[in-house]
């Protein structure tokens, strides 16, 4: 769902070189690319332009944001991200539940 994909965004830039772009970025370079696509002859996206392989749409025409230089494909490391982002906002409450746990316990074994 929506959602968790935006927890899983929220934990990939724990993973370099992930870079999640936020969207007035992606839009301005990818309408920038469309533009090149349409306009520029040499474009790898025009039919005329000999490509030696159909891929090379993607490595000339790519952005990525460092999906290709990753070590991590995005399918393994999608619960990791949410974990960490989940992580990352309960440790506050966290913090303040071990404070409690310890006073409790020192209060409990007659420290206090």
């Amino acid at each position: 769902s929506n959602r968790t994909f935006a927890w899983a965004y929220e934990g990939m830039p724990y993973f370099r070189p992930y870079e999640i772009f936020a969207p007035d970025s992606s839009k301005a370079v990818m309408l920038a690319m469309l533009l090149r696509d349409l306009n520029d002859p040499t474009s790898s996206a025009n039919p005329a332009t000999e490509l030696n392989n159909p891929n090379q749409l993607f490595s000339y025409g790519g952005f990525h944001g460092g999906t290709w230089r990753c070590a991590y494909e995005v399918d393994s490391i999608g619960e990791a991200s949410v974990l960490i982002y989940f992580g990352r906002v309960a440790a506050p409450y966290l913090g303040v539940a071990a404070a409690a746990g310890a006073a409790i316990a020192a209060k409990v074994l007659g420290y206090v």
